[in-house]
């Protein structure tokens, strides 16, 4: 069975949802890279990647193979603009 190719977010930011987890992660510019044989993808945390920005700027790694499924935005200000929407329907809505 052929591998296909992985994913290229160069530029992008990538949020990502993990199994048994129900935060998801927010990584900007990610690449792949491999550590103790398992493949993670390795980017910095953006502003709004947290609720209180208290791991903006740090590098995070999630592990490629506990990934259920990710949303990419094409820059990290589209990305920013998506929370904020995603924060008024929240407020709307308590």
């Amino acid at each position: 069975m052929k591998k296909s190719p992985l994913p290229d977010f160069t530029g992008k930011t990538v949020q990502a949802s993990l199994v048994g987890d129900n935060h998801s992660f927010a990584l900007d510019s990610p690449r792949f890279e491999m550590q103790g044989d398992r493949l993670f993808l390795v980017g910095l945390v953006p502003h709004g990647g947290t609720s209180s920005n208290w791991s903006e700027g740090a590098v995070c790694a999630i592990a490629w193979d506990k990934v259920t499924d990710y949303l990419v935005f094409d820059s990290l200000k589209h990305y920013q603009k998506g929370r904020e929407i995603s924060k008024k329907h929240t407020r709307k809505a308590s």
